[in-house]
């Protein structure tokens, strides 16, 4: 007898799913999985200070440091000393971050379109306030 799937063991498998289907299908360029999905993350909030976008891909700083040296190696990134904080820096994309940016955001839609091919609009809306509802219930 098979259980019923676990609320939380589907969230997982859908992420992983789908970060795996994200992988093999942005072909071969020259950065990382991490690499990229910093800069995607900065791309969401410039200006966010190393720390803060720490916390939110859970890695550890030195990681984070080590993944930021080698985006601004590359000439995408950049940082810059907050202006409320003297030890903080703050993170920005650089114009040739703008490709990969733009490649990112067209691969996403892609899957995106193909995942939720065969739901009706209204079952799309439902889908996206039931997990915005439980992002913010996991927030507080």
């Amino acid at each position: 007898m098979l259980a019923k799937p676990r609320f939380g063991f589907l969230i997982a498998d859908v992420y992983r799913l789908l970060r795996r289907t994200f992988q093999s299908e942005r072909g071969d360029h020259s950065l990382t999985q991490a690499q990229s999905r910093v800069l995607v993350y900065i791309a969401r909030s410039q200006g966010v200070r190393q720390v803060e976008l720490a916390e939110v891909l859970e890695i550890k700083p030195i990681t984070l440091t080590r993944l930021l040296d080698q985006l601004e190696a590359l000439g995408l990134i950049e940082r810059r000393k907050s202006p409320i904080d003297r030890r903080a820096f703050q993170l920005y994309l650089r114009p040739a971050a703008e490709p990969y940016i733009a490649m990112f955001e067209q691969l996403s839609e892609s899957i995106t379109a193909r995942v939720l091919d065969g739901l009706s609009d209204d079952e799309i809306a439902v889908l996206m306030k039931a997990l915005t509802h439980i992002r913010e219930r996991l927030l507080v």
